[in-house]
């Protein structure tokens, strides 16, 4: 049978559709599910496949401060899913996939689960490795020795105490949370801790990523731009248009996005594997290879390992 794969985000819901033959069909669709928590169930139902499948989910957005808790997000997106799908199953960070009531009884077990998926399908072809996914809202580094995933954490909060949950993305996340000031004329100033940019325009205005890419919306509901990109850049310094000139932004933005790129460099380092770096992010190892600073795994080669997502990853457990 056809399987239907979910990755249920908070700010985007990704699909993989796996026919019995055929190439898989994949989607992602933006949803901010914190502000419409209530419209899951429609948003869900407008993706269902025509055909006969089989749909299994997995998540991140229980997360979502909508719910007051896990357990409350958890159920949300499980009840959501069922009532748009009828009978689902629900991956755990084990592998395995529960029946809805199962998985509720159990919510610490599918919450935010979805790390598992990529590096269990790799772990079939590779038995030492580190997964990088670096994706729009976080970075996961997911150690396999001896073709086991090999996790000091399980959990959010266990995982980002033990380095392998970084909260830094290429798209989603606010500039002071990557660097607390930059150069400015020869001197050092500090960045104003408000939600004015987002790594999104950093990565925008120095061309890692297109308008396309960019499918996030922006801290000030203004276009998606390279000149828009730099002026929400340049009121991260308290600045007004003009006051900085063009290049100068983007000398700003190349040390924001070093900063970035050091960090989940230097994170990945710790691990001492081979790594294996996908997501629309992965783009911040790319000098870090050439560079010799990381060892690149031979499975880095293959295109269809390095287009692995979650929901496609799903889909293939699933089958």
């Amino acid at each position: 049978m056809a399987v239907f794969a979910l990755d249920i985000g908070g700010a985007f819901i990704k699909t993989a559709f796996l026919p019995e033959r055929g190439k898989p069909a994949r989607s992602l669709t933006p949803f901010e599910l914190w502000k419409q928590p209530g419209k899951l169930v429609k948003v869900l139902r407008a993706l269902k496949p025509k055909a006969k499948c089989r749909c299994v989910i997995t998540m991140t957005g229980e997360l979502c401060d909508c719910f007051k808790d896990r357990k409350e997000g958890a159920a949300h997106i499980i009840n959501a899913a069922t009532r748009a799908y009828g009978d689902v199953r629900v991956l755990n960070v084990t592998g395995e996939f529960l029946k809805p009531r199962e998985a509720i009884r159990n919510y610490r077990q599918v919450a935010s689960a979805n790390w598992v998926a990529v590096p269990l399908v790799l772990a079939r072809h590779a038995d030492e490795f580190l997964l990088v996914d670096i994706g729009s809202t976080t970075t996961d580094l997911t150690p396999v020795r001896g073709g086991e995933i090999a996790n000091n954490g399980f959990t959010d909060l266990e995982r980002m105490k033990s380095g392998e949950l970084i909260y830094s993305g290429f798209l989603r996340t606010s500039i002071p949370a990557v660097a607390h000031g930059v150069k400015v004329r020869g001197a050092w100033m500090p960045l104003a801790a408000e939600y004015f940019c987002q790594m999104g325009d950093v990565h925008l205005a120095l061309g890692n990523i297109g308008p396309k890419q960019y499918n996030a919306p922006t801290p000030d509901g203004g276009p998606k731009t390279v000149a828009a990109a730099k002026r929400r850049i340049a009121r991260c310094l308290l600045a007004d248009e003009g006051e900085l000139q063009s290049k100068e932004l983007e000398s700003i933005a190349e040390e924001i996005a070093r900063t970035q790129e050091k960090q989940i460099l230097s994170a990945s380092r710790l691990f001492k594997l081979p790594v294996i770096s996908i997501g629309k992010g992965a783009f911040m190892l790319e000098k870090a290879f050439s560079r010799g600073l990381l060892e690149s795994h031979p499975l880095m080669q293959n295109p269809d390992m390095r287009r692995l997502d979650p929901s496609l990853a799903l889909a293939y457990l699933a089958r």
